[in-house]
């Protein structure tokens, strides 16, 4: 009885440590270079590539899991400010490792009509060391600004989900005065 307890202490122990350890750990800083190419499979299960956005301003945002507190604020509040964003010129893309299926349903709950791609094999968020592995498997809350080329003009690694929305809001109008 005893073994079991400390084995349950231990393990409790390395949980408390892994979930108070910070996510991002000599995280790269992506601007300057191209977004990788993908084939994924959005809420609806069609397969979108990164061919769809060419051409066009896209903000990738990465997320750790349908249906987490966090993750369903930023959801909702890129929802609700959707048209404003594709106004200004930016598409929405969620990813996370989620599959299609829980993806349906967190668009559903949150009136998501943008793309929200299941990255289940990692393999777009691999490219990017987007993966967190502890306590479970997910990506990282990080978003990526790309222009119409391609290129990463801004990376967030440290994202509120509360005010994210109005900081990319901010940044664009700058960033594209820069670009002209």
């Amino acid at each position: 009885m005893k073994l079991i307890n400390r084995m349950t202490l231990l393990f409790f122990m390395v949980t408390m440590a892994a979930i108070m350890t910070p996510s991002v750990v000599e995280a790269k800083d992506w601007t300057g270079a191209l977004f990788p190419e993908f084939e994924l499979k959005n809420q609806a299960g069609e397969v979108i590539s990164d061919n769809k956005y060419e051409g066009k301003w896209v903000a990738y945002y990465f997320y750790p899991k349908d249906n987490t507190p966090g993750c369903s604020i930023e959801a909702e509040n890129f929802a609700k400010n959707h048209k404003k964003f594709q106004e200004l010129g930016l598409e929405i893309v969620g990813i996370s490792l989620d599959d299609v299926e829980s993806h349906k349903s967190f668009a559903k709950t949150y009136n998501v009509e943008f793309d929200l791609l299941a990255d289940v094999d990692k393999s777009l968020s691999k490219k990017l060391d987007m993966v967190n592995y502890l306590p479970w498997p997910h990506t990282r809350r990080e978003t990526f600004i790309v222009d119409g080329s391609g290129n990463i003009v801004k990376h967030y690694q440290e994202v509120n989900p509360k005010s994210h929305v109005e900081q990319i809001f901010a940044d664009l109008k700058t960033l594209k005065k820069q670009l002209k």
